[in-house]
């Protein structure tokens, strides 16, 4: 596809978002115009000063004349105004609109897309990429209308003033259309990869801030000081040479306004000198070719902001063309009353088509089991839960829940049915309570605290200066690995799902917390489906069954007693090998 499809292609898509403006844009369309017929009388009353009032002695026409040059500079004063704020809140709107789009349609994506996009290039993009293409709806390019009829009007101007001062006046705008032509290519080239180098150094200050402990326990800071040094340094040096290319483009663009018309005031006045045009018609001329001159410059100014645009533009359509790996069916059924029956028929399952991480994984879980996923690490165990909940599509085989397959149920009703706490518990900026409420926004603060007691930190928390409403990330709010888990576990158990799902949820726990909140669980899943994944043999000795995974297959399944029966099981020798440690290794399972 041309450049010039292409380009025609990305304004379409941004048409779509600037059509709900249409209507103000229209009205700000008209103001433009008529600041710019207001623009274009300076020169004519000018004209007449000097030929009628001060060469031929028509001192009666001075007092019209002040007056026109007041009212055309109140008119256009107070146009310009009433046009600034306007297009302002206009940009802030449109720029909104984008930004929820994009964010709407991020949240939608499948768990592939975040796996490959790191999250700091994704902010970047929200954030930086939609500020700039704010630019789109700006006076500077509202002022392309000014500009066009100021331009129109000194062409026609310039002609009818002296058309042999008129041709050295259009090789210079013909100049002004080289020199954008010669050097846009490269502006948008710089613009692009610059932008792309803000995205790396975006992705690695949100990954290793995110990573700090790592960080920290490794001793790494300086390696990652002088990688962020790096990454930073490269991209200001694109910037740099972004910016003297811009340098070169702009003392071009001022060269040929600034020299040209000089060019053309030192013609006029030979002209003057031969008596082949008067003064007042040079002077003129020469504000009727500032007036030709200087909507070149912008152009070139709009034609350089436009590859700003354009880059940005393109990075953040890029993200509303993805497309998400799992979608909901046309006809796709609620679930309601879930009863938390699973099964898993034959599943397999590859994150690239080149390597499968579950291999025909085949499982039967009744209604309130408890099911503990044991394996090595990498064997596939929290594929299984992504799985479960629909983050994933299986490639091969079927789950069904309640005897209804995931794919045919609406994505909502099924992951709404699902609690999950993961190893790393995830809090957001607000307050305890909102914290725990989050996948139950109605919830009395009785059962906040009610589940809060359940996770073993209701005590902690109303030990805090401000209780529940202690907000996440204020000064006074220090909570540790283990508080924040237990803030993650009251979330799922408020929530009250049918199937749990906890991914090493109480790792962070000393051993007194996790047999509290284990006394609680068990309460608690009573009638629930729960799915397991844990290195205490504590935690999982008590489930129904134990599924042990290698390499993407169940090679042992059955409840603990069973399972330490086996001779040479694998179970029976994980379990033989960790019990007097109370943990299994991360190695081993």
């Amino acid at each position: 596809m041309s450049n010039t499809s292409n380009e025609k292609t990305l304004l379409a898509k941004i048409a779509v978002f600037i059509r709900p403006f249409r209507f103000q844009l229209i009205g700000m369309a008209i103001l433009t115009v008529m600041i710019s017929l207001a623009g274009v009388l300076p020169p004519l009353l000018l004209r007449s000063v000097i030929n009628d009032v001060i060469v031929d002695r028509h001192t009666e026409l001075m007092p019209g004349i002040i007056t026109g040059f007041i009212v055309v500079t109140v008119v256009t004063i107070s146009c310009s105004y009433i046009q600034m704020i306007s297009m302002a809140v206009i940009s802030q709107s449109f720029v909104m609109k984008i930004r929820n789009a994009v964010y709407d349609h991020m949240l939608k994506l499948s768990m592939s897309f975040f796996s490959r996009e790191g999250t700091g290039k994704l902010v970047n993009r929200l954030m930086g990429d939609s500020t700039v293409l704010q630019e789109a709806l700006s006076v500077t390019s509202l002022q392309v209308i000014a500009d066009l009829v100021s331009a129109s009007f000194a062409i026609s101007a310039t002609l009818f003033i002296n058309w042999r001062l008129a041709i050295p006046l259009y090789i210079i705008v013909i100049l002004f259309a080289l020199n954008i032509k010669l050097r846009i290519g490269e502006l948008r080239r710089l613009s692009r990869v610059q932008r792309i180098a803000e995205d790396r150094v975006a992705a690695g200050v949100q990954n290793r801030l995110a990573a700090n402990l790592t960080v920290k326990t490794y001793g790494t800071e300086s390696r990652e000081d002088e990688y962020f040094h790096t990454q930073s340094s490269t991209s200001l040096d694109l910037e740099r040479d972004g910016k003297i290319a811009t340098a070169d483009f702009w003392r071009n663009t001022e060269l040929l306004r600034d020299g040209g018309h000089k060019i053309v005031f030192f013609i006029g006045c030979a002209m003057v000198l031969s008596g082949t045009a008067s003064y007042g018609d040079v002077t003129a001329f020469c504000s009727y070719a500032m007036l030709l001159l200087t909507p070149a410059v912008r152009f070139s100014l709009i034609a350089q902001q436009f590859q700003s645009i354009k880059v940005s533009a393109e990075r953040l359509f890029e993200i509303l063309g993805e497309e998400s790996l799992v979608v909901e069916r046309p006809g796709a059924v609620a679930l309601k009353e879930c009863r938390g029956e699973i099964h898993l028929e034959n599943i397999h399952f590859g994150y690239t088509p080149e390597k499968e991480v579950i291999k025909g994984i085949s499982l039967d879980v009744m209604p309130g089991e408890t099911i503990a996923l044991v394996g090595t690490t990498g064997c596939g165990k929290s594929t299984i839960l992504s799985l479960l909940m629909r983050l994933y599509d299986v490639t091969d085989g079927r789950i069904t829940i309640d005897g209804k397959d995931i794919r045919e149920l609406t994505l909502k009703s099924l992951r709404t049915n699902f609690g999950i706490v993961l190893q790393e518990s995830l809090l957001f900026s607000v307050s305890i309570a909102d914290n725990i409420r989050y996948g139950r926004p109605h919830a009395t603060m009785k059962q906040i605290e009610f589940a809060a007691r359940i996770a073993e930190i209701h005590n902690e928390i109303v030990a805090m200066p401000k209780g529940y409403e202690s907000r996440i990330g204020d000064p006074d709010v220090h909570l540790s690995v283990g508080q924040k888990q237990r803030i993650a576990i009251a979330r799922a158990i408020l929530a009250d799902p049918a199937i749990l799902v906890m991914d090493e949820a109480t790792s962070s726990l000393d051993t007194n917390s996790e047999r509290a909140i284990q006394t609680a669980l068990d309460r608690f899943l009573t009638g629930r489906t729960a799915f397991i994944v844990a290195h205490r043999l504590s935690t999982i000795r008590n489930a129904d069954k134990i599924v042990f995974i290698d390499q993407g297959k169940i090679v042992e399944c059955g409840p603990h007693d069973e399972l330490v029966k086996i001779e040479g099981g694998r179970y029976r020798k994980l379990y033989e090998t960790h019990a007097a440690a109370g943990t299994i290794s991360e190695e081993e399972g």
